[in-house]
Formats: structure tokens, C-alpha cells, sequence
């Protein structure tokens, strides 16, 4: 992805990789489950194992190449493991 650029407004932007977001893990009523699938090389033995289904993602940026999490927020999910909690 980082051979990529795009030209916005006249000015070519060369296109970066968002280090710190990833695929991951689906598993029925819970759509981050666990496992992830980073979108740049690390250090992790984790392995897919047969049967799971993921969410292969990548995100590319002309900014910085990683996110924060600070401001308004523009995805929202419901609490999976609150279900999983004894009432």
C-alpha cells in the first residue's frame, strides 16, 4: 500500500499505512472477537485457525499513518461481554 500516492487538489500525497488499526476475529453477535489481523509486520504467533471468519481490513492515509482515540467517536457497538455477566 505504501508504493501508492494520490493527487488531491494539484499536490501528490503518498499514501501510508494506519499502523495501529487492524482486521480481526468475527464471531456471531460479537464483531471484534479477539484474534487481529494486523496490517503491518509484528511480533505475534497468533494463528487463523480453520472455521474463523475475520474482517481483513486495511487503512490507508495521506496523513500521519496512525490514529488516536480522543474526540468524538463515529463507530459505536454494544457491549458483548455484558451479556456474558451474571444479573
Amino acid at each position: 500500500m505504501e508504493s501508492f500516492e494520490v493527487e488531491l487538489n494539484g499536490k501528490t500525497h503518498k499514501i501510508k499505512v494506519v499502523r495501529n488499526l487492524n482486521g480481526h476475529l468475527i464471531e456471531p453477535y460479537h464483531i471484534h472477537a479477539g484474534k487481529s489481523v494486523p496490517c503491518v509486520a509484528v511480533n505475534d504467533n497468533q494463528r487463523m485457525e480453520e472455521g474463523e471468519v475475520y474482517a481483513i481490513e486495511t487503512f490507508g492515509s495521506t496523513g500521519k499513518g496512525s490514529i488516536s482515540e480522543d474526540g468524538a467517536s463515529s463507530h459505536f457497538m454494544i457491549d458483548y461481554d455484558m451479556f456474558q455477566k451474571p444479573v
